[in-house]
């Protein structure tokens, strides 16, 4: 049997979006935070007296990372030397490998993955069985093609091992090593370990193609993004164990306002809510629906900020717990639909159409004939995503399809 460790997306130097007025004990326990996820990554490998460890692309937010990451980065890597843990990595769109960029030389135990040209290393774990490691590394933001087809086929050894850092699709279009599952299977491999996709994805039902999520998620978006697995290989058998590792969780919170009538009350309701917070640290938004009966000036208090500003005040001694960070109100959508001469069937295929990159920078041709614009946007990996599903949103806001006129 071989174990390992399976890690990917941890852009250590980026920071948390969407915040604005922060404590200062919150400011400080973020700026730690991408520090203290690699350490507990590492603390867990070698608790769990690992085979190896993958790193599967994007440890880094940028392809220069700071000096106080890097010298942190290394210091985490002899952590792993001393206990004989080999490190397997490749450098994915946002951290695309440049040598130069490194003041440091990497641990003897570290081994990178520094080409686009698909290579393989070898290796004989404590057990004294064999295992093949074949992977590559972006050397520019965007690779747009599929690199499955350079892999080599299974090798005679006792596992064979995949690193890629791309994205799944139907079609081979897209930036980031577009490939399809269906390919990788028929490598014959025993794992595959994916970078690139935040949200832990399972992409075949023998639980071999594999997204772990990123350990640390860094918008409200990335809720789910909050661990590494721990993979256990057989012969003809696949464990896959999540273990959280994040230090700061992402959590929003719907709270009825049904049955206050007041300020004091909206607040009764909230605090009772807020009474228990599991994880560990957590950003809370909290979003208030059924709130319609209320007069104006209680939803004032809550839209200027006032409730807010009284909360945090309230919770200051559980700081060390949570952070509330946006109060907002739910929209009521009590309007009458537009009706519309097309089904939700026929949305569903163009937004499917749409999800492949270039198809999807075609209706921006505009924005992406702007250089420093489009340099932008592929730094936002999310952005494709988060675009398509507003437009789902608006459209099943204000229209009604056909099989809903009925």
């Amino acid at each position: 049997m071989v174990k390992f460790i399976h890690a990917a997306d941890l852009h250590m130097d980026r920071s948390f979006e969407g915040l604005t007025t922060l404590d200062k004990t919150v400011q400080e326990k973020l700026l730690k935070t991408n520090l203290t996820v690699l350490s507990n990554i590492i603390e867990q490998a070698i608790i769990n007296n690992v085979d190896f460890v993958l790193l599967a692309g994007d440890n880094f937010h940028q392809n220069r990372p700071s000096l106080k990451i890097q010298k942190h980065f290394s210091e985490q890597m002899k952590r792993l030397e001393k206990n004989h843990i080999p490190v397997f990595i490749i450098f994915g769109n946002h951290d695309f490998y440049q040598k130069e960029r490194y003041w440091f030389s990497f641990p003897k135990n570290v081994h990178l993955f520094t080409s686009e040209t698909v290579e393989t290393k070898k290796i004989t774990i404590k057990s004294g069985e064999t295992v093949s490691l074949s992977g590559f590394s972006y050397r520019q933001p965007w690779i747009q093609k599929d690199k499955v087809m350079e892999f080599p086929s299974r090798e005679l050894t006792d596992y064979h091992i995949g690193l890629y850092h791309g994205e799944p699709g139907v079609s081979q279009k897209g930036n980031y090593a577009p490939f399809q599952p269906s390919k990788m299977q028929e490598k014959g491999y025993d794992y595959w370990a994916l970078g690139h996709i935040h949200v832990p994805t399972v992409l075949n039902e023998k639980q071999t193609i594999v997204y772990p999520g990123a350990p640390q998620g860094h918008t409200k978006k990335e809720q789910a993004s909050t661990s590494i697995l721990l993979v256990e290989l057989s012969k003809g058998s696949c464990q896959i164990h999540p273990i959280k590792v994040a230090e700061v969780y992402w959590k929003t919170k719907e709270i009825s306002l049904r049955k206050a009538r007041t300020t004091k009350e909206v607040i009764v309701h909230i605090r009772q809510q807020l009474s228990k917070v599991e994880d560990g640290f957590s950003l809370i938004e909290i979003k208030l629906k059924d709130y319609d009966h209320l007069n104006t000036d209680v939803l004032e208090r809550i839209q200027s900020g006032e409730l807010l500003d009284y909360l945090l005040e309230e919770f200051s001694d559980r700081i060390n717990d949570f952070f509330i960070w946006r109060i907002s109100l739910i929209e009521n959508t009590f309007y009458t639909k537009i009706p519309l001469a097309a089904s939700a069937k026929l949305m569903e295929q163009l937004f499917q159409y749409y999800q492949t990159p270039q198809d999807f920078q075609q209706i921006l041709n505009e924005v992406y004939s702007h250089q420093e614009a489009a340099r932008i946007l592929s730094e936002l990996p999310e952005y494709q995503e988060e675009t398509l599903e507003k437009a789902k949103q608006l459209l099943n806001q204000d229209f009604l399809f056909e099989e809903d006129q009925e």
